[in-house]
Parts: C-alpha cells; structure tokens; sequence
C-alpha cells in the first residue's frame, strides 16, 4: 500500500495536536533501515509509540522487534533524546512530513521523511541543513546530501486540496485525446482508486478529457472535492480494510467506496494504517531474513519440478516401448516373424517410430530411444522389455532424488518459518496511568500509588498528590513515597495498615531481609516539596512538617498476583497480601531472601500457570506469553521468596474512578 497525499494530510493532522502536547521522545527504536520507532512520554497520559517510515506516520499497538539496523537511529539518539516534538507537518498535500523538534536548549532539529519513489529519511538543522541523510539525491532539479540545504522537489501535480474548477477548465484540452481516467489522475494527483470512485459517482461516460462538457467539469470538481473532503474529516470516515486470500490486511480505506468491496470495518483510519502498513514492514523484514534460503528453496523447487518432468517422459517412453512389443508379440503369436513385414512396419508407423541407420547398424527410434533392430520379432520384442525395465528403473532412481530434494525443501522451510514465527508483532495493550508507579488497591478500595526511585518517587508527590489523599513514608532510608487516594476521612480503615505495609516492603528493609519495620503517614499539607532557605534536598525527598502518625512493627510480607483490569485486560501486581488475595485470580504470598528476581519470576510464573490450568486452559495460555519482565517490574528490590500459592478471591468490585 502507498499512502496518497490526502491520507497523509489526515494522518498529518491527527497526529500533530495528539503528540505535541508535552509530549517528549524518551526513547528511539530501530525496526527497519527504512522505519524507526518514536516512544513518545508525557508526566500524565499514557505512553505514544509513532512509527515513523518511508512507508508514512502512523500511531501504532505494535510491539515490534528490530529487523534491521538502522543507522539513523545513533543520530536521532544523540540529536533528539529528550527532545519534545513541536508539530508534525507536510507541504501541501506532497507525500513529505516534517517532525519538527525542540530540545532543553530551544535548539531545533527536523526530521524530514519522503514516502514517494525508494523513500528518504533526512535529518536537518534549524536552517534545513542537512545533518545525515538515508539516500543521497543527485538529479537535475535537486541535490540532498549532508551539508546541503534541503529542498523540495517540483511539483508533481496539482495540489487537490488547492485545486480549481478553473484550473480543471485549463487542463481538460491539453493534451487531446487524454483519457478521462489518466487525466484525471493527473490533474488531481489523487491515487487511481478515488480517481475511480469520483468518475463513477459523477456518472460521467465521455471517454477523453476534451470531449467533457462545462457541465460534466462542474459535476467531477464538485465529486473531487466531496471525496477529498471526506478523507481529511474523520467525521466522514467509514474505516475498513481489504484482505487478501491469506485474511491480510493489505489496503486502508478512510471512507466506504463503491468501486472496493469485500471490505472489513475496523474502529479507526489510523488502526486500518496500523494493520496494514506494520504487515508489510513485518513481511519485508521476513522476506530479509530468508532471503538466501528462499532463493535456496526456489531453486530446489525448479530441480525438483524437473526430476518430475524427467520421471515422467521415462515413464512415458516405458510404457511406448512395452506397448509396441506386446504388439510385436501378438503378430509373432500370429504367425509373423519377418521384422520387414508390411504389417510390422504399419505398427511401428502408427507408433510414431522409424528406423534409422547410423555406423552400419540399424535402430529403431520410439521417442527418441533407440533400440537395436533385430530381424526376429521375438527377439526385438525381448529388447524393447529389457529397455523398458532399465528406463523404469531410471524412473524408481529419480524418485529418490526427488525424496532428497523435498527433505532439503522441507527443512529449509522449517527454518524460515522459525524465523518468521520470531518476526512478529504482539499488540501493546494500552495502560492506565498509575501502572507506571507501584499500586494496588486495597481491601476498602482505594487506590494507591508508590514511586519506584527518586524520579517517580517525585511524581507521585509533585504530579498525584491531592488534599484529600494520605502520604505514606517508611522510617528507614531508601523509603519510597506511597499516596492513598481520595482516603482523608478513612483513617481508621484497613486501608492504612495496608498502605504501610507496602511502604515498609518496597523500602529498603527488604533488600536488607528485615523482617518488620516502622512507617508513618501525614497529610499532604504536611509535605513541602522545596527545601528550607540554605539547604537542598535530593530528588525524591521531601520535608515533613507537623506530627507524623506512626505504625509501627509493620510485618515485612508482600503477595504478587494476577488480577483483572476493565473487565479485559489481566495484569500482574504486587502488593499486600489481603489487598492482593481479595482481588486477583491466583497469588503468591512473599517473604525476603531466597532468591533473585529473575528466578523467582520463573518460579512464580510456572506455579501461576499450574494453579490456573486448573480451571482456565486459555488463560494459562495468555500466562505462558507473559514476559518475565512484568513480573520482576512489580517485585520489591532484593531477594524474596514463596511462601505458598493460592487461588484468590477475585473480588471485581474496582470503582469508576479507579479504572
């Protein structure tokens, strides 16, 4: 698929607002030579992955795995790491995007991609200097090469958006007998499938441009723009995508179309993008990984389509060369010897052989086998079987060649297909905000979040903290912050002890392999987040002021367990164990020391799998695809071990404000 100009102007415009709002690039991903992936972070909305490509820009699910290196990659890296995107824009309707961006430094950078011809990424400086560029470009109306200035090419058409029905007028007559289809296409530059569906909805039948009426120009310009309009405007769209034999997503519609059909309806333009455009990255990444034994295979394939057609023309000259003597037979039982017979040589005719003489001996010729003549018929007919049964055997020989060419087929296709199978994309399931931070929910049912290091730990209090929640730290240093929500009037609940207790364990006291600790709440006009006039205080700490509400003791001891998130999406979270057993499918209770992380997540993942296999084959499924970094992510810092693993109560009762 090739994205037209006016698509690219909708993706544009959905994109630009969408990541330029303190939005900045906290990380860049190769995917392809020709494709990089923007991870895009924002303090408060979730995370934004932008493909960006010579293919076009697009929002993606996609979690991808690098293909291919690409070079540019270290450039952005060095250039544009933490840098925010200002806008995103496009020059008319050209297929060229710009991203533009600005660092810490107000110092600009723009990264230029053309999706036309073998597609370019360039990066240039604010003056638009070239920093590095993926294809050099020298021809006779530009040169694009690092220290260039960047220019645009000509124009390659009318821009649609900007189009006239007087400028329609002045190009209907030049040149003459242009048909309508190809003038059309010309004058709008619009892509042959809405060229199509314009000409069919204006009903037009002319055939060439100069035979159209005022009247017929009126009608297409009104249709142009009615169709142009309804691609630009979401408010228009009817997604869908079109499916090949395979059910592969290989176009994107933005509007229902009269000249496409069997069509499926997707949510959004961007997801029908999304699907098709990353399908075709993912195939031309397999077709790069197997390129030397696809060729391999093709070539084998060819050999074996041959030892076929061998095996059969042997076959064939057999079964003519026993024909013929089972004839022979019959004339001898018959009481005819003589080879120089007329009945002999009528059969041998109607058999399309002859006979030939070469170096004084005599052969007949049957398909291109000769056979020695001999003038006795029962002994010529003894020597077309004794030919017949060597080209049988040739034939039982081939058939084991052709077995030894379809075993190397078969498993160079083993081999490709186990690299395809790791060439995939798994979709990225979109997270709420307070699953960067530790959380959980307690038994009352309220939320609490926790930072993980002095980042987060600051974000949590700068970014979340409100008048109605209560701020948690543990007497010990290397404590983290946790907030309990919205719980001001609650005291008293279990949800304090909770709270604490998850304080306490993700502190530092755990690595230490304590086995209680004291922690201590206050309320958030008790935090001040600036340090008092002389002194300085690190990232991540605060100054308390006022009485500080002590609980003391806390047992250190955590649960990790599998819990559900809007009724669709399972996660795995950590935290007290009442918390954690009330709400999640199956859990297992931690205490500290034991082991490391790693192997306790293998551990904790295989026992999750056992306990849910139990009652629910396919969601022990979706456990057995779970990476181990989501289960280390959520453990406390150190060495923990099992205690027991258990089904939970799941208990789905989590609050509107809470999802």
């Amino acid at each position: 698929m090739e994205l037209s100009g006016i698509e690219l102007y909708f993706l544009i415009n959905k994109i630009s607002p969408m990541v330029s709002s303190s939005y900045y690039v906290s990380d860049i991903y190769s995917i392809t030579k020709n494709s990089i992936l923007l991870k895009l972070h924002h303090p408060r909305e979730p995370d934004i992955m932008l493909m960006v490509s010579i293919k076009g820009i697009w929002v993606t699910n996609k979690k991808y795995r690098q293909i291919e290196e690409n070079q540019i990659v270290k450039v952005l890296s060095r250039e544009m790491e933490r840098t925010k995107i200002s806008s995103v824009s496009q020059p008319g309707s050209e297929r060229i995007f710009f991203i533009h961006f600005v660092n810490r430094d107000d110092k600009a950078r723009v990264l230029i991609v053309e999706i036309f011809g073998k597609g370019n990424m360039i990066l240039c400086d604010e003056s638009m200097n070239i920093l590095w560029i993926l294809n050099p470009v020298e021809v006779r109306h530009r040169t694009l090469r690092t220290g260039s200035e960047y220019v645009l090419p000509p124009n390659r058409g009318e821009d649609v958006l900007q189009i006239s029905l007087d400028k329609m007028k002045n190009t209907r007559l030049q040149p003459n007998n242009t048909e309508l289809l190809k003038w059309l296409g010309k004058c709008t530059s619009l892509p042959r499938k809405y060229v199509e569906e314009i000409l069919l909805q204006s009903g037009i039948n002319t055939k060439y441009a100069n035979l159209l009426t005022d009247k017929d120009l009126e009608i297409i310009y009104e249709k142009t723009k009615e169709i142009t309009n309804k691609v630009i405007d979401e408010k228009n769209h009817e997604p869908s995508v079109i499916l090949d034999k395979l059910g592969l997503a290989v176009d994107a519609l933005p509007i229902s179309m009269s000249t496409v059909a069997d069509v499926k309806k997707v949510e959004t333009y961007m997801d029908a993008i999304d699907q098709v455009l990353s399908n075709e990255i993912i195939t031309t990444g397999k077709n790069l990984k197997t390129e030397e034994a696809d060729r391999k295979i093709l070539e084998l394939e060819h050999d074996l389509e041959e030892q076929n057609k061998a095996k059969m023309q042997v076959i064939s000259k057999s079964k003519s060369l026993r024909s013929v003597a089972h004839e022979l037979m019959k004339l001898s039982s018959m009481g005819i010897q003589d080879m120089q017979d007329n009945t002999v040589k009528a059969l041998l005719e109607n058999n399309d052989s002859k006979i030939v003489h070469e170096n004084g001996l005599t052969y007949l010729d049957l398909l291109n086998e000769r056979v020695r003549l001999e003038s006795s018929i029962p002994k010529f007919s003894s020597q077309l079987f004794s030919r017949a049964k060597e080209l049988e055997r040739g034939a039982v020989n081939i058939d084991k060649a052709s077995e030894g060419l379809k075993s190397r087929i078969e498993k160079l296709q083993n081999k490709t297909q186990k690299i395809h199978e790791k060439i995939q994309f798994n979709t990225i399931e979109s997270k709420q905000w307070y699953e960067r931070y530790r959380w959980f929910v307690t038994t009352d049912g309220h939320l609490v979040i926790g930072g993980r290091d002095s980042s987060s730990n600051s974000a949590v209090i700068r970014k979340y903290m409100t008048e109605n929640d209560i701020v948690f730290h543990a007497e010990i240093h290397g404590s983290p912050f946790f907030l309990l929500k919205n719980a001001r009037n609650n005291e008293n609940s279990d949800s304090i002890e909770e709270t604490a207790q998850a304080t306490v364990s993700f502190s530092r006291a755990w690595k230490d392999g304590l086995s209680s600790a004291d922690a201590y709440w206050v309320f958030p006009n008790q935090v001040k987040k600036g340090a008092p006039t002389g002194q300085y205080l690190p990232k991540g700490s605060f100054v308390i002021e006022g009485k500080r509400n002590f609980c003391r003791g806390i047992e250190l001891k955590l649960a990790i367990g599998l819990i559900l998130i809007e009724n669709k999406r399972y996660t795995i979270v950590c935290g007290p164990l009442n918390a954690i057993r009330k709400r999640c499918l199956v859990y297992a209770s931690l205490l500290p020391s034991g082991s490391d992380p790693m192997s306790l997540a293998k551990k904790i993942k295989s026992e999750f799998v056992r306990v849910i296999s139990e009652f629910d084959s396919n969601l022990s499924d979706y456990l057995k695809k779970i990476l181990l970094d989501e289960i280390i992510r959520t453990l406390p810092s150190g060495q923990s071990k099992i205690e027991r693993v258990e089904r939970g109560q799941f208990v789905n009762d989590i609050k509107d404000w809470y999802v």
